[in-house]
């Protein structure tokens, strides 16, 4: 996989027809999320949609956050490779800098097992405002159809403990300040998993969410 080698990021814009992204912000020791940028990036192969991948530590600066002063220049980063991806597929439109094709983010980020157990999962929304209320449904609907018969003993669990940070439907609607969004056809889930779910069955949620960004390209792109 070749990518695009910036200071705190690196990305590869996909083969410029899947609307779709995966990235892991955590991904770089210290304090890493383990083998997310691993999963993020067999989707990436699978799909060809786009992919980013932190290559700092979220000790020195959390691209999963807003602005904060420390870690302005890395998240001014993230969103330009975001707005070069989102550009290279040509669906934002020059006026009003709005998507006008639907856009799926899956934000891969890891928690421990004493949250929910060793097959915990966690779909942040942070309570619907990063997505639409549609393709939230379809989204759980599709995930849990695709995972209960693959991990039977999957814990699946939206919006309760880990919501996802605001900072994620800030590419929805915009921050009221120096982020404008990308209007309401952006839609962003954030995807916490247990440790064992990453060490243990990577190959799975590869297989489950690289079929869920295909999903969603057929049902609400390509109609």
């Amino acid at each position: 996989m070749k990518y695009i080698q910036q200071n705190y990021v690196k990305y590869n814009k996909g083969n410029g027809f899947i609307c779709g992204l995966a990235d892991a912000l955590h991904a770089t020791p210290p304090a890493a999320d383990v083998f997310t940028d691993k999963i993020v990036e067999s989707i990436m192969v699978k799909t060809r949609c786009a992919g980013i991948i932190s290559t700092v530590s979220r000790k020195l600066a959390d691209l999963n956050r807003s602005p904060n002063g420390d870690n302005d220049l890395a998240i001014e980063e993230y969103r330009h490779a975001l707005k070069d991806i989102l550009e290279f597929l040509n669906i934002v439109d020059s006026d009003q800098n709005q998507l006008t094709h639907p856009y799926l983010h899956l934000s891969f980020h890891g928690m421990k097992d004493d949250h929910y157990g060793p097959f915990g999962m966690e779909i942040g929304t942070v309570r619907g405002r990063s997505c639409s209320t549609e393709i939230r449904d379809w989204f759980e609907e599709t995930l849990t159809k695709k995972a209960q018969p693959v991990i039977p003993d999957i814990t699946l669990i939206f919006d309760q403990k880990f919501i996802g940070n605001e900072s994620i439907a800030f590419h929805r609607l915009g921050d009221g300040e120096r982020y404008q969004g990308y209007g309401p056809h952006f839609h962003t889930f954030q995807i916490e998993l247990s440790r064992t779910f990453r060490r243990e069955h990577r190959s799975q949620l590869i297989d489950i969410f690289s079929e869920i960004m295909i999903d969603f390209q057929n049902t609400f792109v390509n109609q």
